[in-house]
């Protein structure tokens, strides 16, 4: 916990030696999350801060999650300086990369069962973002608990706040509560326009510090005050269905797009015009973008978007997506991101297929493709450049101010 409270995040990027991870069983959706969470500076820098202990110097413990990715961090070692590449006349110098051992993080396998989740649920077909939420929303929940065993009198902190779905009803519920559920204040915002803005207490751990971002969520209505709520999120959920959406830029001008709620009625059942519209309150240091692939059919069944998005290896979050309060203080290197990892789904079914992960290595000053414990080197074009059978479906950028 005392490390946890002094632990200062560390963007420098590391050399470190690429290890392919062995798949005996339908792991490729946690292999391919954990090489884009080894690729990503900050969680490698946090996790190797933090000290590894035996099963005999701790036989219980109450964070399994951060004990198992010490450990994995821990597998992974710098680079070694490899010998002057041979040059043939007139060639490029070929870089060439020679991976540790694969192995196989039996251990993190083992946190489907140790933690209970739905992922664990045999024969169903998983899900990486879905993953990458369990693991961040894990590591966040038990950073919590830590963090109550050096103030636990600080009520404030049991609030678990990690960023959960929350149900519909969830939603209504904490509306019809009002004003006692949550902190709210009114706020002034340009052109003195107030809203009220409702947001719960949002506790902070090294993993929020990395991965999560904040979006306002603004109800305006025919002459009443406009509400905001403010939402955390580790990744932010970008909804390609639309055929206009071809780019990432497209869908995140389409997510801040406002739009209109149909059928909303009043207490007095009269119904009333009201729309909807999301803004980016915060950005985090590691930005993770979801292209949302799978659709649900109204069936119950789920599809498989295999439409073709574009993404940039630089992507510049423009001001208009900002919320208003922040355009003027987030400036131009803090919502610009370079891309370190891609995860790719493989295949046309929503119920099957493979992932596969190209992340950026700092020491080759380029890229590899890695497909569970084979490990390739690849050109950046190869990463951008779409293909039939291997659609992108989570974007990892990182922040270039802090590179």
């Amino acid at each position: 916990a005392e490390i946890l409270e002094n632990v200062r995040l560390i963007h420098k990027p590391v050399s470190l030696q690429p290890r392919g991870l062995i798949n005996k069983g339908n792991w490729c959706y946690i292999n391919a999350t954990l090489q884009a969470l080894v690729a990503c500076p900050p969680m490698y820098h946090l996790m190797k801060s933090i000290p590894m202990y035996s099963k005999s110097q701790r036989p219980c413990t109450s964070t399994p999650m951060i004990d198992s990715f010490v450990r994995l961090m821990n597998e992974f070692t710098n680079m070694p300086v490899p010998p002057k590449a041979k040059q043939a006349l007139g060639d490029k110098i070929v870089r060439d990369i020679r991976p540790g051992a694969a192995f196989e993080p039996t251990y993190i396998y083992r946190l489907l069962t140790v933690i209970k989740s739905s992922l664990s649920e045999k024969g169903r077909q998983e899900d990486a973002e879905e993953y990458l939420g369990f693991i961040l929303n894990g590591l966040h929940e038990e950073m919590l608990t830590l963090k109550k065993l050096l103030s636990p009198h600080n009520e404030k902190l049991s609030v678990s706040n990690g960023p959960e779905a929350q149900t519909v009803h969830e939603e209504e519920e904490q509306d019809e509560q009002g004003e006692g559920s949550e902190d709210e204040w009114e706020q002034v915002g340009p052109r003195n326009k107030s809203s009220v803005t409702r947001q719960a207490d949002f506790v902070q751990t090294p993993i929020t510090d990395i991965f999560g971002g904040h979006i306002r969520s603004v109800v305006y209505q025919q002459s009443s005050k406009e509400s905001a709520t403010l939402q955390p999120f580790f990744t932010l959920q970008l909804d390609i269905q639309s055929d206009k959406i071809r780019t990432v830029q497209d869908a995140l001008e389409s997510l801040v797009a406002r739009e209109s709620v149909q059928g909303y009625t009043t207490k007095t059942k009269q119904e009333v015009e009201i729309s909807r519209r999301v803004t980016l309150e915060e950005l985090p240091p590691v930005l993770v973008l979801h292209l949302k692939r799978f659709v649900y059919e109204k069936t119950g069944g789920c599809q498989k978007l295999i439409k073709n998005i574009e993404y940039p290896v630089d992507l510049e979050i423009s001001k208009e997506l900002l919320s208003p309060g922040v355009k003027s203080k987030i400036f131009k290197g803090q919502r610009t991101y370079r891309l370190f990892a891609v995860v790719y789904h493989h295949g046309n079914s929503a119920t099957g297929g493979h992932y596969t992960t190209d992340v950026f290595q700092i020491g080759l000053n380029g890229w590899l493709r890695i497909d569970d414990q084979a490990v390739k080197v690849i050109n950046q074009y190869q990463v951008v450049k779409p293909s039939a059978e291997r659609t992108a479906y989570l974007l990892y950028y990182r922040r270039v101010d802090l590179l």
